[in-house]
């Protein structure tokens, strides 16, 4: 494999064409269109499109962040342009050195990048840095549950499917738990079709065989969520020094279902996700930990409101917390909720209320977009909560609260240092 080394100075030069993409006439420019096409031969040699068939997207509104196929990265270059300043293809296989660039011939062992081992770096945080599968081997003792699910993951994203497969267990295992998520595949389906996979694999085969088997693969990277009994008249949480009661100090209303086994079900749950690890989990991947300064860093002309951050009210905020704004890196956060029904027109009187919050640090491309929608409660229904809204967001109040007045430290992979949050 050839790794090509880039420089500033003398990369600019070369691809002055990526910053000149329309002529006078508002037509594309013919350089442009070649060297698009150049851009798009180099992604597609890397790794990860072979695996994947897919690219991370770098036009000005993508900004790196979501991965596209071929034919939609082209369009939107050919839209909108690439993003500033990405002489170098750091995203798409280059990589920056101090020297001139030149080929360096080097083995595709120890240099090709394994885009499922970056996801469990960036997930797992910087405590875990310099660790790998071969750390593992040479350990003396058992190590502690999180580093031994560190290790477990690690492994897995280098143990192929089956020999001579160029899949690994953890990608497969990633890919059809997206696929169930994106489609809304039920549980069954996707047993049927992991097991069939598994008869299609030779005999010694890694490929699990239920889609519980395959969810445990990816224990390591998921965010926590917690279930609180409330009352079904939604006037109380059974939470915290009250978790204990079994009626309704408020309406006296039974906490459980009767059941004829004697098993205990609460007759109405809250789901809530707590969202310190999500925020964390921002400033532990490289492509959001900068975007989250980006209300600070990117200046806008005077006079036009293109971001909550260019208004009046954040500017107030500003200088009533001075210790607050200081730190860019603090985050700054939208919340909203409203009913729906999860059954359609066609089914039963339901009404489910999802509360979503969302980071105003990020810039207008993104922070309305699905995957910076963070939901942090769902409240159950049949019923809309009504006046009793207060009572479910009690557990999302009592963190915001904790982190305004102590904060949570966070390591910022973008600056390479801890900060509290």
């Amino acid at each position: 494999m050839v790794m090509y080394l880039c420089v500033d100075l003398e990369m600019n030069l070369d691809r002055d064409w990526m910053y000149k993409r329309l002529d006078s006439d508002n037509y594309l420019r013919e350089t442009f269109v070649e060297g698009v096409k150049e851009f798009i031969m180099y992604a597609c040699e890397q790794e990860y499109y072979k695996q994947s068939k897919l690219m991370k997207c770098p036009c000005i509104k993508c900004k790196l962040v979501p991965y596209k196929d071929v034919d939609t990265v082209r369009i939107h270059l050919y839209m909108h342009g690439f993003r500033p300043n990405y002489y170098c293809w750091s995203c798409h296989g280059e990589e920056y050195s101090e020297g001139t660039r030149e080929g360096v011939e080097s083995s595709s062992s120890g240099l090709d990048s394994n885009p499922y081992t970056d996801m469990i770096m960036d997930a797992f945080g910087p405590q875990f840095e310099g660790l790998n599968e071969e750390s593992f081997q040479n350990l003396e003792e058992e190590p502690h549950p999180e580093a031994k699910m560190f290790f477990d993951m690690l492994l897995n994203a280098q143990k192929p499917l089956y020999d001579g497969c160029k899949e690994s267990l953890l990608s497969v295992a990633s890919r059809v738990t997206n696929l169930k998520c994106e489609y809304n595949i039920p549980h069954r389906a996707v047993d049927g079709f992991t097991s069939l996979m598994r008869d299609i694999c030779p005999d010694k085969s890694n490929m699990t065989d239920t889609f519980r088997a395959t969810k445990k693969l990816l224990k390591g990277l998921e965010l926590p969520h917690q279930k609180i009994d409330v009352c079904p008249n939604g006037c109380f949480l059974f939470w915290k020094d009250q978790s204990h009661l079994q009626k309704c100090p408020v309406c006296n209303e039974d906490r459980y279902k009767k059941r004829a086994k004697g098993k205990r079900v609460a007759k109405k749950q809250l789901i809530y996700f707590p969202v310190t690890p999500r925020l964390q989990r921002l400033y532990a991947v490289k492509a959001t930990a900068t975007e989250m300064r980006w209300h600070v860093e990117n200046p806008r002309e005077e006079g036009i409101m293109a971001h909550p951050c260019d208004g009046e009210a954040w500017k107030h905020f500003d200088n009533t917390y001075k210790e607050f704004a200081a730190e860019p890196r603090n985050v700054r956060l939208g919340l909203c909720t409203d009913g729906f029904s999860p059954f359609g027109n066609s089914g039963k009187s339901y009404s489910c209320w999802p509360v979503i919050l969302t980071p105003y640090n990020l810039p207008p491309g993104l922070c309305m977009k699905r995957p910076f929608l963070f939901l942090s409660l769902i409240i159950p229904g049949p019923k809309s909560p009504k006046g009793k809204l207060d009572v479910y967001l009690q557990p999302l109040v009592e963190e915001l609260k904790q982190l305004w007045n102590v904060g949570a430290m966070t390591y910022d992979v973008s600056k390479k240092q801890n900060f509290n949050m």
